[in-house]
């Protein structure tokens, strides 16, 4: 019998650990996302079926342990987290007229930019309405910190896009903002409800942000390279979107003049074709932009499990620091 591979490890750690919480964790998104208007009720009922990793809502209960905190509360903001990055990435799917997520057509896609921004605002409406019923100001306050950072990564992504030029430190403050901070705000309430000391918090905090730095370049870097059907999405839908990210930047920085050239002078058109893009993935791989960024994944990774060495060892640290292991060797 071959050995376990770090996904199938990380799941059993997982499902031991905080298995029947997620289960509630799905239950609650269902029951929240029920509602009176049939579109609402429609619309809902796909993206709950949708699934996903539940990175985040894993993360917040895996931290909620580790400071020795379980239980229905612990489950109800964990759904607060999940409803509010479901928002986020419906309304990111708008803005960049994405037809996949998760290997399904997008909810825009599937209902119009319209339906799907108002579905996204009735998310985000109930994720705060959960929170008021939760009354906990320090909670309150570090989601809110969280939303306001990604708005702005945003719309400063966007104010790169249409510049046509991002260096690295810009790359590294817009993930940092748009996606580090939302999965640090998990780790970090998950510290909150089990009452650590500052200290502590502080390191959940810093992991929490490591790995979502982790994350987002290793979500970058596949890409260029993955297995379209098993990541769920369109392979180079970043190239297709203006996006310029680490395995691009590094590409541009290594390349000689005439290639570096010739793939700006790409990037400047509207739209581009397949085999374009395909032109582009090759220089990208050719000039090990992928490989360059895959190291960048793996050093943020290591940063995050020192972060954790703040903590006793125990089963709850140690699945944290698979977790921080599987988000950069992952290929989906």
């Amino acid at each position: 019998m071959p050995p376990l591979t770090l996904e199938q490890v990380l799941k059993e750690r997982v499902t031991a650990l905080v298995g029947e919480d997620l289960e509630s964790v799905e239950v609650e998104i269902r029951r929240e996302l029920d509602s009176p208007v049939a579109l609402i009720q429609e619309m809902g009922g796909y993206i709950a079926s949708a699934g996903g990793k539940r990175l985040r809502p894993m993360l917040l209960l895996l931290a909620a342990r580790l400071a020795g905190c379980r239980g229905a509360r612990c489950v109800r903001l964990a759904c607060v987290v999940e409803l509010l990055h479901t928002a986020t990435l419906i309304h990111d799917d708008v803005v960049d007229q994405a037809p996949l997520r998760r290997g399904r057509p997008s909810v825009n896609a599937q209902w119009g930019d319209d339906a799907s921004v108002l579905v996204g605002d009735h998310l985000y409406s109930k994720s705060f309405a959960m929170l008021v019923r939760d009354n906990d100001r320090a909670v309150m306050e570090t989601l809110a910190r969280a939303t306001v950072s990604m708005t702005e990564a945003e719309v400063f992504q966007l104010e790169r896009k249409r510049s046509g030029v991002t260096a690295e430190a810009d790359y590294v403050r817009i993930i940092t903002q748009k996606t580090a901070s939302f999965i640090s705000a998990c780790c970090r309430i998950g510290a909150l409800l089990g009452g650590l000391g500052a200290e502590r918090v502080e390191a959940l905090t810093r992991y929490g942000l490591d790995v979502g730095v982790a994350f987002q370049i290793s979500d970058d870097s596949l890409d260029f390279v993955a297995d379209q059907d098993r990541l769920g999405k369109a392979i180079g839908a970043d190239l297709r979107e203006g996006k310029r990210t680490l395995p691009l930047i590094a590409m541009l920085e290594r390349a000689d003049a005439r290639d570096a050239e010739r793939v700006r002078g790409l990037l400047k058109r509207r739209a581009l074709h397949p085999e374009e893009l395909e032109e582009i993935r090759r220089y990208v791989l050719e000039h090990d932009g992928v490989e360059y960024a895959r190291a960048r994944a793996h050093e943020y990774a290591q940063a995050a499990k020192v972060d954790l060495e703040a903590f006793p060892p125990s089963e709850e640290r140690e699945t944290l620091a698979l977790i921080a292991d599987f988000v950069v060797d992952r290929d989906r």
